[in-house]
């Protein structure tokens, strides 16, 4: 049985059946047809709407490039219904409109002589979703089906990379079991969709499946044991992969004392569907760091990424690279050689004036010949300007080739943003 026919004769049946039973349930007293009627009303009149808008000027030059600039507006509207009998129903659009498209590449355009600035123009259906919740002795239940933004254990794996104007969403069936009393918790999503950063002309159909089992004691040990299946179909064959792994982090940080943080990741990648590369690659990452009240956190940490002979490495085909604070991009996916990548990181709470933000040092080796690849710089600032409803954000990033296959790529950025 495909995971498809899986999808269409277990879960699906599984997701309707719940729905259905709630309904009747919920309408099979007549007497109280005119009540559930009203309530449903108010329950969907009383929801909330949901607003976001990013002005943002992107420059951005690679050595044997012209430079782009790009000037962009994005927005996204929703609306969030109330929760009825543990239901609610989640709307958003997205739109993203560019001031002059001719002065950047945006990966789709034909000004393909310029850096390119992953900022597509797009006006569409960003989420619909359906959503359930409900718990039973201190047990949570939750279940999300629709349009969807989804992130699987770490976003380092599976993210919605909201650092582009164009979100990557899923249409996916997702469910969710909590326990906090006894520190366990059970995630698993089917993706039959990737909505790609390109809008419309990027995207992929999808046969995929994310497992995730959840530990965690004390708020000082969480482990997580995870299995992705993803299959791309005929339009990314060559990304599919299976892989499995375990995470092992800090639950939660003291926010009144200083804290040592801490981060493992170990996983094996193996091809899947119908990728035509057969390879074996793993992803080993640590990290440690200390946290201190009122002023951040400081971490130091090394990724590899290994290689097959050079034939293929390890891959994150739904990562949000920005992750591990890397603003280029240059190394979303290792090379075929494999990557090996010390870095050290900070992260702080507040400057001066009100600024906060977080840099980023890496240095990038090829796994396989052990040379030099790459160094990157990045900064982020940020200040509110009206808190709760209007920020600045400052990006800088600078990546400096050691190799001839790369080139120089300096970034700056600086954006606008609403929220309401």
């Amino acid at each position: 049985m495909t995971c498809q026919e899986f999808y269409q004769y277990f879960i699906r049946p599984l997701l309707l059946t719940s729905y259905l039973l709630v309904v009747v349930c919920g309408y099979s007293q007549e007497k109280t047809e005119q009540t559930e009627e009203q309530n449903l009303t108010q329950s969907i009149r009383a929801g909330a709407f949901i607003f976001d808008a990013r002005l943002r000027y992107w420059y951005a030059k690679q050595d044997d490039l012209r430079a782009s600039n790009a000037y962009t507006f994005g927005t996204n509207f929703g609306y969030l219904t109330k929760s009825y009998k543990g239901f609610q129903v989640y709307l958003e659009g997205e739109s993203v409109v560019a001031i002059n498209p001719n002065i950047f590449f945006d990966g789709v355009n034909d000004q393909t002589d310029r850096t390119v600035v992953t900022d597509v123009e797009t006006l569409e259906l960003n989420k619909a979703r359906v959503s359930y919740s409900d718990t039973l002795n201190e047990t949570i239940l939750e279940i999300k089906v629709g349009r969807q933004a989804a992130i699987v254990e770490d976003e380092r794996f599976i993210g919605n990379v909201t650092a582009r104007q164009d979100d990557q969403t899923f249409d996916a069936a997702m469910l969710k079991v909590l326990n906090d009393q006894k520190g366990i918790s059970f995630e698993y999503a089917y993706m039959y969709k990737i909505n790609r950063l390109l809008a419309e002309v990027g995207d992929w159909r999808s046969d995929s499946h994310a497992f995730r089992l959840g530990f965690s004691k004390n708020n000082m040990v969480r482990v997580g044991l995870f299995a992705h299946l993803l299959d791309f179909q005929e339009d990314a064959p060559g990304k599919s992969n299976q892989t499995y792994g375990i995470t092992l982090d800090r639950a939660e940080l003291p926010q009144d004392r200083t804290a040592l943080t801490y981060k493992v990741a170990l996983a094996y990648q193996t091809e899947y569907g119908d990728n035509p590369i057969a390879y074996d690659a793993y992803l080993i990452n640590a990290e440690m760091g200390i946290s201190l009240p009122k002023i951040g956190t400081f971490n130091i940490g090394y990724e590899l990424a290994t290689s097959d002979d050079g034939v293929a490495s390890y891959q994150f085909p739904l990562s949000t690279g920005q992750r591990l604070h890397r603003i280029s991009d240059v190394f979303i996916d290792p090379p075929a050689d494999g990557l090996h990548n010390p870095y050290v990181t900070a992260e702080f709470q507040q400057i001066i004036w009100g600024i906060g933000g977080w840099l980023g040092y890496h240095v990038y080796f090829s796994e396989e010949e052990s040379t030099q690849l790459a160094q990157e710089i990045d900064v982020v600032l940020y200040r509110p300007l009206i808190p709760g409803l209007l920020r600045a954000e400052l990006t800088y990033s600078s990546f400096f080739a050691e190799e001839i296959r790369y080139s120089d790529l300096g970034i700056f950025a600086l954006d606008i943003v609403v929220e309401l």
